[in-house]
C-alpha cells in the first residue's frame, strides 16, 4: 500500500485525519488477515475482483473460508467498513492513473 500518497490524496479530498487513519489501519489489517496480501498487486492483477468477492454475504462465503483464523469481523456490519476502505483505495489508484501524463 502506498500509504503516504494515499493519505495525501485523502487530505486533498477533505477527509479528516481520524478517518484517514481509520482507512489506513483497516487496509493494513485486511492485508495481514488475507495472508499478507499486497493490495497494490491485487489491483494490478484483477482490479480487486477477487478481494471484493471476499466481502460477499458479509464475508460468509467459500472464498473467505480459505483463510483460517482471520482476525476480521466476519458476519458483522463492521466488516463492510473494510470494503469501504478498499473502495477508497481503489478510487485513489484509479484517479492517480488517470491524472498521470502518458
Amino acid at each position: 500500500m502506498n500509504e503516504m500518497e494515499f493519505r495525501q490524496w485523502l487530505s486533498e479530498n477533505d477527509v479528516p485525519k481520524k478517518i484517514q487513519s481509520d482507512f489506513v489501519s483497516r487496509l493494513k489489517r485486511f492485508e495481514r488477515a488475507i495472508e499478507n496480501c499486497d493490495i497494490d498487486e491485487q489491483y494490478r492483477s484483477d482490479k480487486y475482483q477477487y478481494l471484493f468477492s471476499l466481502f460477499q454475504n458479509k464475508g460468509i462465503n467459500d472464498n473467505m473460508k480459505k483463510y483460517k483464523n482471520v482476525d476480521l469481523p466476519i458476519g458483522k456490519y463492521q466488516f463492510s467498513t473494510f470494503k469501504h476502505a478498499l473502495n477508497k483505495y481503489k478510487q485513489f489508484l484509479e484517479e492517480g492513473l488517470t491524472s498521470k501524463p502518458v
